[in-house]
């Protein structure tokens, strides 16, 4: 198993706050200081200037007299008495022709001094004369000093009330902020371990207090909301019933919860028949309704043990978790196929349900009891096929068939790389002059390992891997190269054709495709018979009569083929463009035999006359059969009398031993594969 996965480590908002806060608290509180100290240091310059200005000015004053009369050691004198201010480095006095008469220095010369200096004016009654002057030269040093002390002081201040801050705001905040946070997130991981709501526990009723109520209400809203969700998920919102999500785990806890190894397990895979004509008939309103009295069916069948699911669509899934045999297990689904098959009632109209169910039976232990909705698919396929509204049991024999199956569709993109379909034609013939008049393109499959395999086998995997329009243009370029060399052996009056698919008749662009395939191998797209069934026509009525008029136009040839097997009649098809109709070989089979079937023949070729259809009749086996279509006025036939389908060159031989007029056909020409030769 996989570890838990561990939450990325992240840092608390708490300690986000306080690291996000604290650097703009320490710079603003050492910018402040920095600028009350600055601001005062300023001050103090201008003070200290002005201090020494006023002893200059009050030494000259005194020293103006003794200079003037050459006292000069009363001079140094008074400049001695100046020299006790630690900020005066020195001072000189200067007579009035700029001689130094007394200079006292204090300490040794230091940078950045400062000088100021004054005029000594002497007066005595009216004389007033320019004595001399005086300088003193002072030092900021000790103010310097000062500051740097106060500003270092106050760092230290500031770093221990912003210690004292962060300290503060580390408990307020872990109060007020951080407890009813991890409140929250402990509620929210609690939650997503095991999905049930748990309320964060946050006393405080300011704005965290109300977000956790918000919270706590929010949860509980949540977690009732994840609950109805658990269901929905698990289950088909229609029926009520456990859905395909719920299937496999329900198949887990069966093999767990068995038992013994050895207990069988019953899987009955049921799928509703025509259930598309319910919702075509009554609308999809009933179609649910119909759905749901299904589901209650089964729900009353069953016992309390047993496990009922709707898969989706109309499909549904039994499983009794212990029946003692196969033969229990078979009586247990046909009593559920019973029950199906009771009459509901749908718009005041009884509706009488059918249903073919696949059969698994496996042992609890069994490895392959997972997968028993493939294995109960397989059978289910077999009974929709060939038998509806039956249970098929799996065996080993409907397996070997799935597994062909399986095969061969996985083989059909390589059988198209490798060119393994061949298409093989049969003759048309006119029941008359016993002329060939046309030959059918028939597809088969020689396939490496299974041999020739015949259009009954693998045309339905065609269809389902979404091939039929590659298969179609397929056979209609090799029907073109058919035609080629057909003009090329003097036969060009012969048609060919070609079956399409139902999908086809909705796909416009095959008029396109069909006159580019023509032009490119130089063949009239009149040369081309193009036959469809009556069940794609009624199924596609819009799109199928446009396609056909764009295919009318080119040139081609429509026939109806197999008609009788379906629901219409020519009357109800005359709105389409339609040249042949071909009379399905179940009509044909017991003529002469059969009166009925005579009838219907007579019916048929007289509304095709009526309609100015020719008829082509499919499946003659026998001369007295071809005599008969000829009587009822059917002028066209084929079948196994005249020729079995064969490889193009096997055809071309036939046709070139029975010269152009002749009236022997080549019957007797052995086809490649006779056990596919329908």
């Amino acid at each position: 198993m996989n570890a838990p996965t561990r939450p990325a480590a992240s840092r608390s908002v708490v300690r986000a706050m306080i690291w996000a806060t604290v650097p703009v608290l320490l710079l603003v509180q050492l910018l402040a200081s920095a600028g009350v100290e600055v601001s005062s240091f300023w001050s103090q310059i201008r003070q200290l200037d002005a201090r020494i200005a006023r002893v200059a000015e009050s030494r000259a004053e005194l020293i103006a007299e003794p200079l003037w009369k050459m006292r000069y050691d009363q001079v140094t004198g008074v400049l001695n008495e100046i020299m006790h201010d630690e900020t005066i480095a020195a001072a000189a006095v200067y007579d009035d022709t700029g001689v130094v008469i007394a200079r006292v220095v204090a300490r040794p010369a230091v940078q950045a001094l400062t000088e100021v200096s004054r005029p000594i004016a002497y007066r005595n009654g009216n004389i007033a004369v320019q004595a001399g002057r005086i300088v003193i030269a002072y030092s900021y040093a000790t103010l310097y000093v000062d500051t740097g002390s106060r500003l270092g002081l106050l760092l230290v201040v500031g770093l221990l009330g912003t210690l004292a801050t962060v300290i503060a705001m580390r408990i307020s905040a872990n109060i007020f902020i951080g407890k009813p946070l991890a409140a929250m997130m402990s509620a929210i991981q609690r939650s997503k371990q095991d999905g049930r709501a748990y309320p964060a526990d946050v006393k405080s009723s300011n704005e965290f207090g109300q977000l956790a109520s918000a919270f706590n209400a929010m949860q509980h809203t949540t977690s009732g909301a994840l609950d109805r969700l658990g269901h929905m998920a698990a289950h088909d919102p229609l029926t009520g019933l456990p859905n395909r999500r719920s299937l496999s785990e329900r198949l887990v806890t069966l093999s767990r919860d068995a038992g013994s190894p050895d207990a069988l397990i019953a899987f009955s895979f049921i799928d509703l028949d025509d259930f598309k004509g319910i919702n075509d008939t009554f609308g999809h309103d009933a179609g649910d309704k119909f759905l749901v009295h299904i589901s209650e069916r089964l729900r009353d069948t069953v016992e309390p043990e047993d496990w009922v699911a709707r898969l989706g669509g109309d499909e549904f899934v039994v499983i009794r978790p212990e029946v003692s045999n196969e033969a229990a297990a078979q009586a247990f689904a046909r009593q559920v196929l019973d029950a199906i098959s009771e009459p509901i009632l749908l718009h005041d109209k009884q509706v009488v349900p059918r249903a073919s169910i696949g059969l698994a039976v496996r042992r609890a232990g069994d490895p392959e009891l997972s997968h028993l909705p493939a294995l109960a698919d397989i059978a289910l396929y077999h009974a929709k096929s060939k038998a509806p509204g039956t249970v098929a049991v799996l065996d080993e024999a409907l397996q070997r068939d799935y597994r062909r199956r399986r095969d061969l569709e996985l083989a059909i993109p390589t059988g198209f790389a490798e060119q393994q379909f061949e298409v093989w034609y049969q003759s048309q013939v006119d029941l008359v002059t016993q002329e060939v008049i046309g030959l059918e393109a028939l597809i088969r499959w020689r396939h490496p390992e299974h041999g020739v395999i015949g259009p009954g086998e693998f045309l339905p995997l065609i269809e389902r891997s979404g091939n039929n329009a590659r298969l179609t243009r397929y056979v209609l370029t090799d029907a073109c190269r058919a035609l080629q060399r057909l003009a090329a052996a003097a036969r060009p009056q012969i048609r060919i054709a070609i079956n399409l698919p139902p999908s086809e008749l909705a796909d416009h662009s095959l008029a396109a495709e069909l006159r580019e395939t023509c032009e490119r191998l130089g063949v009239a797209a009149s040369s081309l018979e193009l036959e469809i069934t009556e069940g794609s026509l009624i199924n596609n009525i819009a799109s199928a009569s446009e396609t056909l008029r764009r295919l009318r136009r080119l040139g081609a040839t429509i026939a109806l083929d197999d008609f009788g097997t379906g629901y219409s009649s020519l009357a109800h098809l005359r709105r389409f463009p339609l040249d042949k109709v071909k009379i399905d070989k179940a009509f044909i089979r017991e003529i002469p035999e059969s009166a009925e079937d005579k009838a219907i023949v007579g019916v048929i070729a007289s509304l095709a006359e009526t309609l100015g259809l020719t008829l082509v009749a499919e499946g003659i086996e026998r001369a007295e059969q071809a005599q008969a279509m000829r009587e009822m006025g059917v002028r066209l036939g084929q079948g196994f009398l005249y020729h079995k389908p064969q490889p193009l060159d096997a055809v071309l031989g036939g046709l070139a031993e029975t010269g152009g007029g002749e009236d022997r056909l080549f019957a007797d020409s052995p086809p490649i594969a006779p056990e596919f030769a329908a």
